[in-house]
Parts: structure tokens; C-alpha cells; sequence
């Protein structure tokens, strides 16, 4: 007796077609809008790349204040009122850099470009300039003169001058980011609670005991991350700020500036900012970049063994091979940006990996069984 083949339901009648070497039409067809789906998924996010950054930096900003905000419910205070002293804080903070600190800066920077060719003359007159020109082979002063003369080209004055409109049309842009990762990072530090009991309610009930935990634990070391680096960076900006008045640079709080956003990326930022302070200090004397290499190695290592254990303590538990290793690969890949995300977000991954990955290993105490095949494996009824 011949069986009748049942009509085959219509996902497998999908898939049949999907897969089936008589329809290759259809299947080149859907994977070509695959493809446009993906690439203008791409473009679609490579245009909103600006808002996602502010965004991101509002986020770990919040992260960051958040600390401060439990430590205040923790000594009495109800969140609402925390949250709101935080605020204020926060925005005393940022209206006192725009008032006083930027304009500064900006005024030691005019300063310096204006006084910069007698910077240079003095520097080719000097005696040790004098001297290294004598001991190696190559013409320096020449070398410093054509280049003086390139920079000052018609041709090179067009391109500046294109690259100043660029610069304009920037630092607008970078005031409306500015402003609006106050008000993102404002928002979230109000509804960072409610977010996270609302992630919480996309997972099934028996799971949200532990994702809340591992929430926590990563939020808060993300937190304390975030704030620790902004604690370093300030104190690193302090020492830069006072060994540049010591050596008498004329630009000490353009280049404490710099020191803040550099160093805010651990180890290698205050590494990288050692040869930058000691090429500006060149500008003063060789005996001015001698004192600021001594000064701030000295505090480097102040930094590494003194300083951080005591103001991050335990918030990035991340070997400092690992540190070094998420922070080059972050830069790579997204540059600075990626440089400061890639060690929270290194610390995290840690975060899940001893919580989950690890007492899963450890409970397997013994290989799994094989699955018997044949008729043992099929229901006890059937047999």
C-alpha cells in the first residue's frame, strides 16, 4: 500500500525553496537584498555616528556619577535628592571650565602661536641648539628654516586656511555634542534605575535574580572605573600643570588640558603625554625638559603603585597586560574613544566570565554521557 506524503507545512515549504539547487534565482535574489539590507544598515549607522558617540560618552559619564549618588542614599539621603545634588555639581562643574578654565587656555594658545617664530629663532640661536647641530650630520637649522618656509607657502597657506574653515565648522560641532552629552548624561543618571528594571523584564523570571546581580556588578565596576579614571586624570593634570609653571612654559594649562584627556586612558596615556611634555619643555630650555622628565617620571610611578591601587582599588580587577592589550586594541579599532571604552568593557566581559562561564566549567565533574542511539533511545511507549 502506497503512503500519502503529507503537504509539508509552510516554514519547511519556505525553506524548501530557500534551499532546493532548482531555485537558485530566488536564492541569489534574497541574498542579494541581504546584502543591500546590511550594507545600508551600515551607511544608516555611519550617519548617526556623532549622536551614538555622545551618547556612548553620556552613558559611562552617568555611570561615572552614579557612585557618587549611591554613596549619598547610603548616608541617608533619598535618591531624588541625591540625584539633584549630583546635578548640580555636575553642572557647577561644567559652567566653571566654560567660564574659567577654557578661556584661559585659549588665551595661553593665541599667545604662544603669535610669539611662536621668536620661540624658534631663540631656540636657533641657542647653545645647545648650537651644539647638536654640531654633532650630527645634518643640517638642523636648515632643516627647521625649509620647513618654516613650506608651512608659510601660498599653497600651504590655502590648505591651512581650508583646514581653519574645517576647524570652525568642528568646534561648532563639538559645542552641540558638548551640550548634548550634559543633558544625556543628566537624563541617565535620573533614570538609570528605571532602565535597568526595565532590561530586567525582557529576560524570563527565573533568570532575573542573576542578571540583575551581574548587572550591578558591572555597572558599578564600570562606575567606579569611569570615575577613577576621571580622578587620575585630574590629579595627573594638576602635576603637569604645576612642573610646567616650574620650568616656566608658557602654555602650563593648554598643556594640563592635554594632560587630562590623554592620561585618561591608564598606563600608556601618561607614557605618551611623557614624550609630549618633554618636546614642549624643549621650547623653555633642555634643562626645563631634563626637570619635567624627572619630575613626572617620578609621579609616574607614584601614580602606578600609590595612587591608582588607592583610587581605584578593586574596580578593574584586569591584569596589567590586559589593561595594556584592551586599550591598544580599543585605540586600533575606534581610536581614543575606543581606547577609553575598551578597558570597562574588558572588565565587564571578566565580570560575566567569572560569574557564569567558570561555575559552569566547575560543575562538570565528569565527561557528559553519550547519547545512546537505535531503538534504546526512542520512547519507552513506542517499544
Amino acid at each position: 500500500m502506497t503512503e500519502e506524503l503529507a503537504p509539508p507545512e509552510p516554514g519547511r515549504r519556505w525553506a524548501s525553496v530557500l534551499t532546493k539547487p532548482a531555485t537558485p534565482l530566488i536564492s541569489g535574489f534574497l541574498v542579494a537584498i541581504g546584502v543591500v539590507l546590511a550594507v545600508s544598515l551600515a551607511v544608516a549607522v555611519a550617519s548617526i555616528a556623532t549622536i551614538l558617540i555622545s551618547v556612548v560618552i553620556a552613558m559611562f559619564l552617568a555611570l561615572g556619577l552614579d557612585p557618587t549618588v549611591r554613596m549619598l542614599q547610603r548616608r541617608g539621603m533619598p535618591r531624588p535628592w541625591a540625584i539633584a545634588t549630583v546635578a548640580v555639581v555636575f553642572l557647577g562643574v561644567v559652567v566653571l571650565l566654560v567660564v574659567l578654565v577654557l578661556p584661559a587656555a585659549i588665551e595661553q594658545f593665541v599667545g604662544f602661536l603669535q610669539g611662536l617664530p621668536a620661540t624658534i629663532d631663540a631656540m636657533l640661536a641657542s647653545d645647545w641648539f648650537q651644539a647638536a647641530d654640531a654633532a650630527v650630520e645634518v643640517d638642523l637649522a636648515s632643516t627647521v628654516t625649509d620647513a618654516i618656509a613650506a608651512l608659510t607657502s601660498t599653497s600651504s597657506l590655502v590648505t591651512i586656511s581650508g583646514g581653519l574653515l574645517r576647524a570652525g565648522v568642528g568646534v561648532v560641532g563639538a559645542i552641540s555634542s558638548a551640550v548634548i552629552v550634559v543633558v544625556l548624561t543628566l537624563y541617565f543618571v535620573a533614570s538609570l534605575a528605571d532602565a535597568k528594571e526595565s532590561l530586567y523584564r525582557f529576560m524570563p523570571a527565573y533568570r532575573r535574580p542573576l542578571a540583575r546581580e551581574l548587572t550591578e556588578q558591572i555597572t558599578g565596576s564600570v562606575g567606579n572605573a569611569v570615575a577613577g579614571a576621571l580622578t587620575l586624570s585630574s590629579i595627573n593634570a594638576a602635576v603637569v600643570f604645576v612642573l610646567m609653571v616650574l620650568v616656566g612654559s608658557p602654555v602650563p594649562l593648554m598643556l594640563a588640558i592635554a594632560a587630562w584627556f590623554i592620561t585618561l586612558v591608564p598606563m600608556i596615556g601618561s607614557l605618551v603625554f611623557l614624550v609630549i611634555g618633554i618636546i614642549a619643555a624643549l621650547f623653555v630650555s633642555p634643562v626645563s625638559a631634563l626637570v619635567f622628565a624627572i619630575g613626572y617620571f617620578a609621579y609616574i610611578q607614584i601614580e602606578a603603585y600609590v595612587v591608582t591601587p588607592r583610587v581605584l582599588g578593586k574596580a578593574v580587577a584586569l591584569p596589567g597586560v590586559l589593561v595594556l592589550l584592551s586599550a591598544m586594541i580599543g585605540a586600533a579599532l575606534f581610536g581614543f574613544l575606543g581606547a577609553l571604552v575598551a578597558i570597562p568593557t574588558t572588565a565587564s566581559v571578566l565580570i560575566v566570565v567569572r560569574a557564569v562561564v567558570f561555575p559552569k566549567q566547575d560543575s562538570v565533574t565528569a565527561p557528559l554521557a553519550a547519547t545512546p542511539a537505535g531503538p534504546s533511545a526512542a520512547d519507552p511507549a513506542e517499544q
